[in-house]
């Protein structure tokens, strides 16, 4: 029930909230665009998010190599950062290349005030990635000792740091890079427990080495004593030459993912899964001579919020409306009759005779597993315990509904689902059919809460056993399950495909209120 809590309260946020979660970009640049921060303005737009940048370096390079760098002035770093962080709120910021200490000690000093200021005005602290840019993948080094030696006293600032196959090595004082998958987790678990942050280690050159998956392994600290948990991030190794940039483009998509996931497990996942989309697309390029930039541009993400928090925002209206509706207010204080609530009750023993056929379908529809046997468990178990929950209470309360036909409103409803899985979406008909999941949960923890604060028995309330139904944890717990879907398959949507769910389950929301409504209203029937 908490976590679901958190949801709609981070719905009720997303009504402040900007469109797009902000990101801050500290690196070099890039004139062929595939890396540095180039990359990242790219990769930021990939996943929904607005971009910021401060160039530390201006490097010549192409697909071919680097010719030519200049670092910048630290004042003049941090004259970059100012300009940003005194105008703007940062989210979430991605620090790159840092060529010299002085550098190093630059982003440290902003860092440093930056985050006492936010703590200061109730700010949240940003997210921050580091791409610890010491070694090419060749092993070459690309820093001066000194420089590498402050890179690592700033490391204990990030959240998680980025290292390659070399790099990874270096900071675990290790003689030669990990060969192999159990070699690079057992460096990954020694730099997490050596500087107490989170380690995305990036196992491509494992596979450019010939491995047949392309795993990157993922550490973190998992209490106060020291404990670091593992988990292998899995992809498919794509055959190609063209990786220029992937380990700045996997550490911004980082940045901008982790805000909108709840750890770092998913933000590493959904950046795996697009980073392997990315370069999968990288051939059809044919960018420059040498290795070329994978394909920023072969999804596109329709925006930084997560689809619960848009939805539970743009529904807010309904929302009001249901719960004050005298339908709603008079069930909590016992004055409804019974004879209204039995015309609710049985247009709903007809609605879910339909929408048990949806949900079915939607297991049918499913392209995971554990949604499928979600889905087919809602349409049996879930549905039959409301069904059976129905006849009870016809039984006690000496009602006879078998003479109601189906009223107008509720054929229009059932024919909005309908129209909507005719569309043979799988994302849209997870969506239509989630406001009966979310709607339900929040009134029936609401109710439960209002009944308890006015001192009413709700074993004796008249209507006391259709709000335990819809206020019990595992009742929360599948909603919570179908969110969570829909937010999956909102992330992977296109912006049209998003749109048409949203679109649906706003639809779904609005025939809600209307069907509750019919309890009073009593449309025709014989529909």
């Amino acid at each position: 029930m908490a976590a679901l809590a958190q949801l709609e309260a981070a719905g009720e946020r997303a009504a402040d909230a900007p469109s797009r979660l902000r990101v801050l970009s500290i690196e070099g640049s890039d004139p062929i665009g595939g890396a540095g921060t180039m990359a990242d303005m790219k990769a930021f737009a990939a996943q929904g998010v607005f971009g910021y940048a401060a160039m530390t370096s201006v490097l010549a390079q192409n697909t071919q190599g680097v010719t030519s760098i200049v670092n910048m002035e630290p004042d003049f770093l941090v004259a970059q950062l100012n300009a940003v962080s005194d105008d703007a709120i940062i989210d979430s910021m991605k620090i790159g290349m840092l060529g010299t200490p002085e550098l190093v000690e630059a982003v440290k000093g902003w860092l440093t005030a930056l985050e006492q200021h936010y703590r200061d005005e109730g700010i949240a602290k940003p997210v921050v990635v580091l791409d610890p840019v010491m070694y090419a993948k060749s092993g070459d080094a690309l820093l001066t000792p000194q420089a590498e030696q402050a890179l690592r006293n700033i490391i204990p600032m990030a959240d998680i740091i980025t290292p390659n196959v070399p790099e990874l090595a270096a900071l675990a004082d290790a003689d030669q890079p990990a060969a192999d998958i159990d070699t690079l987790e057992s460096m990954a678990r020694e730099v997490c427990k050596r500087y107490g942050v989170a380690v995305y280690a990036k196992g491509g050159a494992l596979a450019l080495a010939g491995g047949a998956s392309s795993t990157d392994i993922l550490a973190e600290p998992s209490d106060g004593q020291g404990e670091v948990r593992t988990t292998r991030i899995e992809g498919r190794a794509v055959r190609t030459h063209n990786v220029h940039g992937t380990g700045d483009t996997l550490s911004s998509t980082l940045a901008a993912l982790r805000p909108q996931c709840d750890t770092w497990e998913q933000a590493a996942r959904r950046a795996k899964t697009w980073m392997n989309g990315a370069i999968a697309a990288a051939d059809r390029l044919h960018v420059g001579k040498g290795h070329g930039p994978v394909d920023f541009t072969w999804q596109h993400a329709p925006t930084g919020l997560r689809f619960s928090a848009d939805y539970w925002n743009r529904v807010r209206p309904i929302r009001e409306r249901i719960h004050g509706m005298r339908f709603i207010t008079s069930m909590v204080d016992a004055t409804l009759s019974l004879e209204d609530f039995a015309f609710y009750l049985h247009q709903d023993d007809i609605y879910l005779t339909d929408y048990t056929s949806l949900l079915a379908l939607a297991s049918s529809r499913a392209d995971r597993l554990d949604e499928r046997v979600f889905f087919a468990q809602a349409a049996s178990g879930g549905v039959d315990s409301e069904v059976m929950f129905h006849h009870n209470w016809y039984v006690k309360h000496g009602f006879d509904p078998s003479g109601t036909s189906r009223s107008e409103v509720t054929a229009a409803y059932i024919g909005h689902e309908h129209r909507v899985a005719d569309s043979g979406s799988y994302a849209r008909l997870a969506a239509v059919v989630m406001p009966c999941f979310w709607l339900y949960a929040a009134m029936g923890k609401e109710m439960r809460e209002q009944v308890r604060n006015k001192h009413i028995d709700v074993d004796t309330h008249p209507f006391g056993e259709w709000i335990r139904m819809y206020s019990d944890p595992e009742f929360t717990e599948s909603t919570l399950r179908e969110v969570q879907i829909c937010d999956r398959l909102a992330a992977e949507a296109s912006i049209d495909e998003y749109e048409h769910m949203m679109h649906a389950a706003l639809v779904s929301s609005e025939h809600e209120f209307r069907f509750f409504e019919q309890g009073l209203t009593r449309p025709a029937l014989g529909f």
